[in-house]
């Protein structure tokens, strides 16, 4: 009987455990497969595949708090995942624009068009891809970068949101070969999360669905 229990014991923690790895591994199949909130992908591209790439504008809105900081997390992302040849910096973006005032004039033209009548123009696009020597550049908007407290059916929550939309570029022809737009609201009670972390989470789930 003391034989049979043991077994039984055995059974049960091995069963326990095989549990648990299975709950582990399909948790992490749903972090790393979890659909962004909005995507679309030019059919007529897909097979743009670009091997230098910039990121060429990032409009923090009315969150200047997120300026530089998100700059930093996309660009280390891109880096990371070592899909490009190249990855140039907005930093380095914005040096070659204040030694180059034909290609500032370019980029500034090309942003006015396509926020104002959101129009990619090709001849400006194709500029400023032969002067940053890059293939496709990306342009990101902060949508929000905030702590706020919102009203739920019972009781207020405190939360941190972090949201982004992205284009992604072909500076050859001026198509916008993706869009996506994404955020996360983590709750929280005494913890403050640091909005950097979320932001993380954003920009690593949308460069992740983003075409390479």
């Amino acid at each position: 009987m003391a034989f049979d229990q043991q077994g039984d014991m055995g059974m049960s923690k091995k069963s326990w455990f095989c549990a648990w790895l299975l709950t582990a591994m399909i948790l992490s199949i749903i972090a790393c497969g979890a659909p962004i909130r909005y995507a679309e992908r030019d059919p007529d591209m897909k097979d743009f595949h670009p091997r230098t790439i910039g990121l060429l504008y990032v409009d923090v809105g009315t969150y200047p708090e997120a300026r530089g900081v998100i700059n930093e997390i996309i660009v280390a992302d891109l880096i990371d995942r070592h899909w490009f040849a190249t990855v140039l910096t907005s930093d380095a973006v914005n040096n070659q624009l204040k030694s180059d005032p034909e290609l500032q004039k370019a980029v500034a033209d090309y942003l006015l068009k396509l926020n104002t009548v959101n129009y990619s123009d090709p001849a400006l696009s194709r500029q400023i891809g032969d002067s940053l020597k890059i293939e496709a550049f990306l342009i990101v908007t902060v949508d929000s970068w905030n702590y706020a407290t919102e009203q739920r059916e019972k009781a207020s929550q405190d939360v941190a949101k972090a949201g982004l939309s992205m284009k992604l570029v072909e500076t050859a022809t001026g198509r916008i070969a993706w869009k996506a737009g994404h955020n996360i609201v983590k709750e929280y009670t005494f913890l403050k999360p640091d909005l950097k972390d979320v932001g993380k989470s954003v920009v690593s789930a949308m460069i992740g669905a983003m075409p390479h």
